[in-house]
């Protein structure tokens, strides 16, 4: 017997921008209150002792994790693949990782603005940017079969439809 899955409902997304947007919110809060507890829990002297940085960033990944999966089938409710989504979520998550780490870099130590700036523009920008992507390249509904689910028809990067 054939395993069965969840019908992909992207194509009524627009419908719902409102409650997506409430869940994405608490999927993201979720996962921040997750790091912060994963961060303070590694880097206590009761665990298995870890630098802060090296703390934060195994904090992040478990963090990350649960967002992919609670974004996955709460949030955006796709029925795409792993080996299709993952990769892709994992760009995204590398890329907000590095926007958090650079803003203040460059901002700070090269302009000398208050930390204050970037880190504003990073809870402000991020959020934004993720949601986005998410909904369009991550989750969109579209996958490795090709854009317009004929599965005969795989897209190849570089090469036109014409």
């Amino acid at each position: 017997m054939p395993a069965l899955r969840r019908p992909d409902i992207s194509a009524r997304r627009g419908t719902l921008a409102p409650r997506r947007l409430l869940k994405f919110a608490s999927v993201g809060l979720a996962a921040t209150v997750l790091y912060a507890h994963c961060a303070s829990l590694f880097t206590s002297a009761g665990s298995t002792y870890l630098p802060p940085a090296t703390a934060s960033v195994a904090a992040y990944a478990v963090a990350a994790i649960f967002s992919y999966l609670g974004h996955k089938f709460f949030t955006f409710m796709s029925a795409g693949s792993h080996q299709f989504q993952a990769p892709r979520f994992a760009v995204l998550t590398g890329s907000g990782l590095a926007i958090a780490y650079l803003l203040p870099l460059l901002l700070v130590g090269q302009f000398g603005l208050p930390a204050a700036i970037p880190i504003l523009l990073t809870c402000i920008l991020i959020p934004v940017v993720n949601f986005v992507v998410l909904e369009r390249w991550i989750f969109s509904g579209r996958s490795a079969a090709g854009l317009d689910g004929d599965p005969k028809r795989v897209p190849v990067l570089g090469k036109s439809d014409t």
